[in-house]
């Protein structure tokens, strides 16, 4: 058997040998934390940093909303000829190699009278939104549906999904890497050393995305002519770091 030691803290004139046994452990026990809290503490210096990096990709993605509309006697004759145009547009777009196609926004509203037409008349829309990573082929897609009486609405160029997110993975690196080489440097300057990352907070900002340009309605275009252009500008993707480092004496 392991024989039990009680620690015991000697006092002039045997004070200590005649306290009872919990009152001698509650002694040593605080004599104990009284040395731990005189222990020298490492001093420590946090440095709060942030970073911010650019990175300017080329769009990828082109993306065209046209609209078909009519106006008619009846809400009912309104709708078929959308209906027509829209099924017709559909059909043309899911034929061309690489252009994904959906519907939009449907309305149907009556025309108020005017004094030169106390007429019924009512009117109804809907749009189409169009998406290709090749803009000479979509662009081409777009003069044919005007050419078929639909207008468009807006074009402009995009970042694709995937594009995007290996930008934003690259502006992050660029942030982070700058940041470390701030930290050292200002380590340096105040005569100190890095030792640990406290905190590092990551904020990769979604890139402004172009507006979108709108195109005024008018007739349906002669057969020879062009079809829109849409030019490409370069779009910026921003990451920002920032981190909370732990500084220590040399």
């Amino acid at each position: 058997m392991i024989p039990v030691v009680t620690p015991r803290i000697v006092l002039a004139g045997g004070f200590a040998a005649r306290q009872p046994a919990a009152m001698r452990y509650t002694i040593a026990l605080t004599s104990v934390l009284l040395l731990g809290l005189a222990a020298p503490v490492r001093a420590e210096t946090v440095l709060r940093l942030a970073e911010t990096a650019t990175v300017m990709v080329h769009p990828d993605l082109l993306e065209a909303t046209l609209r078909a509309e009519a106006t008619a006697g009846t809400a009912a004759e309104a709708q078929r000829q959308v209906n027509t145009a829209i099924a017709a547009a559909l059909e043309r777009a899911n034929k061309t190699e690489g252009v994904r196609a959906s519907t939009g926004t449907y309305s149907v509203w009556r025309v108020g009278a005017t004094p030169p037409d106390r007429s019924e008349r009512w009117q109804a829309n809907q749009s189409l939104l169009l998406k290709g990573n090749d803009g000479t082929i979509l662009l081409s897609l777009v003069g044919d549906l005007q050419q078929k009486g639909l207008a468009v609405s807006a074009l402009s160029w995009q970042l694709a999904p995937e594009t995007e997110k290996k930008a934003r993975a690259e502006a992050t690196r660029q942030a982070i890497t700058a940041l470390r080489g701030r930290v050292d440097e200002a380590a340096s300057l105040l005569g100190l050393s890095f030792d640990s990352f406290k905190e590092v907070r990551l904020d990769g900002a979604r890139p402004p995305q172009p507006m979108p340009r709108a195109m005024m309605a008018a007739a349906p275009m002669a057969a020879s002519a062009p079809p829109p252009t849409a030019q490409a500008e370069d779009i910026a993707v921003t990451a920002t770091a920032a981190v909370d480092a732990v500084l220590v004496k040399r």
